[in-house]
This record gives C-alpha cells, structure tokens and sequence, in this order.
C-alpha cells in the first residue's frame, strides 16, 4: 500500500516544476516509504503541463491531473486521487524546506495532523499580512494553529470524509483550520524558515484578500460549519 500521497499543485512553474519534483523526490527516497506525487496543472498559461506530462513519464510515482483553475480546486482534485494511507498537500514554489520531510513522516502516526509553521517569510510585508490572517482566524473561530497557510500537512486519507473540503479557490487553508477548530485532533506544527522562491511571481493580488474577507463573513454569518458538524455526527 502507498504510504504518502502528495499533492502539489502547479500554477505557470514550467521553469521550476521539474528540479522541484525531483527535489522533492530525492528527500522522500531518503524516508524510505512508499509514496505518489499527485501534479495538479492548474490553469497555467505557460508549458507547465508539459512538463507534468513529461515528469509522470519519467517517474512511476509520479502522476498529473487537471483542476479548474483555483489553489482550492487544484487541491481537492490531488485529494480526491490520492491512493495513500496519508495525504498531503503543499506549494510547488520552492519554498519549503524539503529536509523536513523525516519529522513531517515520523510524526504522521503520533499526531492526526503534522504541518509546518513558518518562522519567517520573504518580506515584512508577507509577513505582517500572515500574521494578520492568522489572528483573525484564531479571535473569530478559536484556532489553535499557529500558521494557517503552513504547509506541507500530512494527515490519513481516511479524514477527508470527516472534513469534506469544499473551498475552490486559496481559502482552502482556511477552511481547513476552521474546521479543525471543532474537531478534538492532536496536532504537531513543526517550525521551519522560509526559503527563497525557486523563480514564478506570487499569485496574491488585491482579489485574494477581497476573497478572503469574503469566506470569512460566510463562515462566520452562515450555518456552514453548523451543517458541516451535523454530517459529521451522522
């Protein structure tokens, strides 16, 4: 059975795709598990799905789907063609520091969530508007995360049922920590620094805190969650 199942989405990176995925390769190899990549081209305007198509060609574990355009849709695509006994997801911008991988997997069966938490980011003004979103979503729904965004996260296919993911577009994370917030898991953030992106442009724009603000007012003022709890106590 396969370990890890691991989704990346991936947005115009057909400059980085390639040395990230086999990056990303070389430091699952070293935990010695068994794993897929799940290569999400996401409504790219570049090559990037050439490169995805050539990388599953290139390896047996590695495999490429297309999603709507959308960070949420790109991962809810990845999830839901996951095979593994964990799932995760994460950027494809180079971003991570992928020697955390051996903590991330000795950790997935002591806690029913492992993520990162970054400690810094690229600029003061990337991070004043992390923390901003944070402690938003702390004051308005009681989370105990520390990173919102904070990814990879590794959890057991088996709980996406619980947290039925809907999200389309970046709030993704959001809705996951929201959630999460009524539920009783145990859950280990691991700090690591930020690296340099491996080339590509942010896709935060003025929109996304507009969309942000907005699936917060939804949360909070609607019986989302509400519903949500009622099937999962069914």
């Amino acid at each position: 059975m396969i370990f890890l199942s691991l989704t990346l989405p991936v947005h115009n990176e057909e400059d980085i795709i390639e040395k990230i995925v086999e990056e990303i390769i070389r430091e699952l190899n070293k935990c010695k598990i068994t794993y897929e990549l799940l290569l999400i081209e996401n409504g790219s305007k570049d090559k990037s799905l050439d490169k995805l198509i050539a990388l599953s060609k290139k390896y047996k574990n590695v495999r490429y789907f297309i999603s709507l355009q959308g960070y949420g849709n790109a991962i809810l695509k990845g999830l839901s063609k996951s095979q593994g006994k964990y799932v995760g997801y994460m950027v494809s911008d180079g971003q991570v520091d992928l020697s955390i991988f051996p903590k991330l997997i000795l950790n997935a069966s002591k806690y029913d969530l492992v993520k990162v938490k970054r400690i810094t980011r690229e600029n003061f003004g990337r991070t004043f508007v992390s923390l901003s979103f944070d402690l938003i979503i702390r004051f308005l729904f009681n989370s105990k995360f520390l990173d919102i965004n904070g990814d990879p996260r590794i959890f057991l296919r088996k709980e996406l049922q619980t947290l039925n993911l809907q999200s389309k577009d970046s709030f993704i994370d959001a809705e996951f920590t929201i959630k999460l917030s009524k539920l009783n898991w145990k859950v280990l953030e691991i700090p690591i620094k930020n690296i340099d992106r491996y080339g590509g442009k942010s896709t935060r724009h003025f929109g996304t805190f507009i969309e942000f603000f907005k699936n917060i007012f939804d949360y909070k003022f609607s019986d989302r969650i509400e519903s949500w709890q009622k099937l999962t106590q069914e």
